[in-house]
């Protein structure tokens, strides 16, 4: 889940958040860390979102050193670019791990500090992909199809507690 870290926006640390990045690719994080670093507090983190125990670990971590989180963008993300018949199960595991366990993973991590602090907001980033069928997308697709789904989920479950989804 490579995310396009040398994008990376500085609203939030504009806006007087805290940011915590967690990414699997340690050499893009740093990079990205020590880059909007220079417009507020940043905790870079490496973390697979779609290894429970990674997540757990990296969300503590943030809870630990500012003992809230008010908002999660689930933006990681992956994806194959073969024709069904060539796409291989391993592949298609992977996708969906990242682009659908990650957020609710993610998601179940935060919760419990957001509603400890009064509340809190998620932003699932899905895709277009999700919405319309095309081909070289079966397992990317899909998943951000799920996503939305999730998405909606989330929004009716966690909504009632006070934390927004969207």
């Amino acid at each position: 889940h490579r995310a396009r870290f040398s994008e990376a926006r500085t609203e939030f640390l504009e806006l007087g958040y805290r940011v915590a990045l967690l990414d699997i690719d340690a050499a893009a994080l740093r990079k990205a860390g020590r880059r909007l670093g220079r417009h507020g507090p940043v905790l870079a983190q490496r973390c697979d979102v779609a290894e429970p125990k990674q997540v757990k670990s990296a969300i503590a971590q943030v809870v630990k050193r500012w003992r809230r989180i008010d908002a999660l963008v689930n933006n990681a993300g992956i994806a194959v670019f073969k024709p069904i018949l060539e796409t291989t199960f391993r592949e298609w595991a992977r996708v969906l791990d990242v682009n659908l366990s990650g957020p609710f993973l993610c998601t179940q991590a935060c919760a419990p500090a957001m509603l400890k602090a009064g509340g809190g907001a998620v932003v699932n980033i899905t895709s277009i992909s999700g919405l319309r069928a095309s081909s070289l997308r079966v397992a990317y697709g899909t998943s951000k199809a799920a996503l939305d789904h999730l998405t909606r989920q989330q929004a009716a479950e966690l909504g009632n507690l006070g934390i927004r989804v969207n």
